[in-house]
């Protein structure tokens, strides 16, 4: 199994940006609202993936779809990065700013 490295997730990130806005006439305004609503969608198709995975989803719900648990978590991923960069966010380093709070944070909690 082939595992993507991170700056390939950034050219795959930079790739579709373009691709979108030269389909897509939007301003900034709509991109980061679209990107923010899609976010929100995907994070719900994960949700129920999750549910369906722990055998917690309504079976109404399922509609006999095939399982994607990986691909829902991808997804997510995938937009998420896409609206940081909609919102001219660098996520490598707003990741590196996050890591260091979250582990000087449990450092102090030892």
């Amino acid at each position: 199994m082939a595992v993507m490295t991170f700056k390939e997730l950034q050219d795959f990130i930079e790739s579709q940006d373009a691709l979108f806005r030269s389909l897509k006439s939007q301003s900034e305004r709509e991109r980061v609202f679209a990107r923010t609503i899609k976010l929100g969608e995907e994070y719900g198709e994960l949700c129920n993936e999750v549910l369906a995975s722990v055998g917690d989803q309504r079976k109404d719900k399922l509609n006999g779809k095939t399982r994607d648990l990986e691909g829902e978590f991808a997804d997510v991923v995938i937009v998420a990065f896409m609206l940081a960069k909609a919102m001219n966010i660098d996520i490598g380093t707003a990741l590196a700013k996050k890591i260091k709070t979250i582990k000087e944070k449990h450092n102090k909690q030892l």
